[in-house]
């Protein structure tokens, strides 16, 4: 009779299923722990007021936290912040300047603490932020606007004159602001809505969209994203939209009178409305330049997209991101836009030719020209933009991240096209 040896035995008894335990089926079915809101309770906070008078402008720097920052119609700031037992709040006023300032107690060591601020201004008062590890709320203020962030959103409902948002690694989003907008940031997106003056908006990884915008100016430009633009188009206005690797999605708005210049090297052409392409060009022919005129033509609008399409409507167009979202709520589309590489509806009439616009060259375009306006155009207002407007304190970061981030994204995805020339 043939024995197993014991080891190989017991091995065999323990695996077989008599010696298996129960297996308790709710398990399998266990639900997830319900997360509530919010970090860890605080052990210290500050409030005070300060009496403020007209002229007085808002200056808070914070390394770490978030900052929400509402009106009301009071001449004082009341100042709220939670913080941790090594920090200190400071609010001074001077050469008409109300700086907030985060300070370490006497003999603190290590890096300094989260430190959340809820503070109350007069709508009259400008607001500057500056951080690193910043998120910013801005509600309700009329005065002019400035935040300054590298790891953070910033968010921004009115404003009144100069609204400036700057970020690294954060979401910019602007409602209701009048004035001059201008938003930067380099992988995330921005989006702007309902408002009205001069706005430009750059970004390198992230899509831009602005909706129901008045604007007679309006510079938008992003590398790896998608623009879409929805708003008035105004006589004698200007508009400028590029991007590299991205569509263009623009809603005229029911505009009479512009001039429309159309450049594409990989990418399709569609319109809700007919356009006879130049002999030789088609929607889907890759490189693609012409221009058409609406009524007078006064207003000039130039969209670029190296490898993506450019999609014209009438009125209102829905950027692709929209229409993914409503498809995975379930909810029918806003309004189907044209498809990309559909033939244009030809025009039932020869049109005659309008007349060649002020400063449009003829000569032939191909990759290595786009690529070129294309790259000293976005460099020089970003580059211009930063160093003309950072502060001190914090241009050095903001500069070394940004330089870095753009250059190396850029590089990967034109140089392969400078190589070939």
């Amino acid at each position: 009779m043939n024995r197993f040896p014991m080891f190989v035995l017991a091995a065999v008894a323990f695996s077989t299923p008599s010696f298996a335990q129960p297996r308790d089926a709710s398990n399998d079915a266990q639900q997830p722990i319900q997360a509530r809101p919010g970090g860890p309770e605080v052990g210290h906070g500050s409030e005070k007021t300060v009496d403020v008078t007209k002229g007085t402008r808002l200056v808070l720097s914070n390394q770490a936290g978030e900052v929400v920052v509402r009106s009301w119609d009071q001449d004082r700031v009341r100042i709220q912040a939670s913080h941790g037992v090594r920090e200190t709040i400071s609010a001074e006023t001077t050469d008409n300047t109300l700086r907030i300032r985060t300070q370490r107690t006497g003999g603190s060591r290590g890096p300094g603490g989260l430190v959340d601020y809820q503070i109350t201004v007069p709508r009259w008062m400008p607001v500057n932020l500056t951080g690193t590890y910043l998120d910013a709320t801005i509600e309700g203020t009329a005065a002019e606007v400035t935040v300054e962030t590298v790891h953070g959103n910033a968010k921004v409902t009115g404003g009144n004159g100069n609204v400036s948002l700057r970020s690294i690694e954060g979401v910019i989003t602007v409602d209701k602001a009048n004035g001059r907008v201008q938003a930067t940031t380099v992988n995330e997106g921005i989006r702007i809505t309902n408002s009205q003056g001069e706005i430009t908006a750059e970004t390198t990884n992230g899509n831009i969209f602005i909706d129901s915008a008045q604007t007679s100016n309006l510079e938008a430009y992003t590398v790896n994203g998608e623009v879409t633009f929805n708003g008035t188009i105004r006589d004698n206005g200007v508009y400028k939209l590029g991007t590299h690797n991205g569509d263009i999605r623009v809603g005229l708005g029911g505009a009479n009178n512009a001039t429309i210049f159309v450049r594409t090297f990989q990418g399709d052409f569609a319109a809700d409305f007919p356009v006879q392409l130049p002999e030789g060009q088609h929607p889907r022919s890759g490189s693609k330049r012409f221009n058409f005129t609406l009524g007078s033509g006064s207003a000039r609008i130039e969209l670029q997209s190296f490898g993506g399409d450019i999609v014209l409507a009438r009125k209102a167009i829905t950027s692709r991101e929209e229409e993914r979202q409503r498809r995975r709520q379930g909810l029918p589309p806003v309004a189907k836009p044209p498809q990309p590489g559909q033939p244009p509806q030809p025009s039932p009439t020869p049109t005659p030719k309008p007349p060649k616009p002020p400063g449009f060259d003829d000569a032939k375009w191909d990759a290595a020209e786009w690529a070129t306006d294309f790259a000293d155009h976005l460099d020089t207002h970003i580059q211009h933009d930063v160093e003309e407007n950072v502060e001190k304190n914090f241009q050095e970061n903001f500069e070394m991240n940004f330089e870095k981030t753009f250059d190396k994204t850029f590089e990967k995805s034109f140089g392969s096209i400078f190589k070939k020339q």
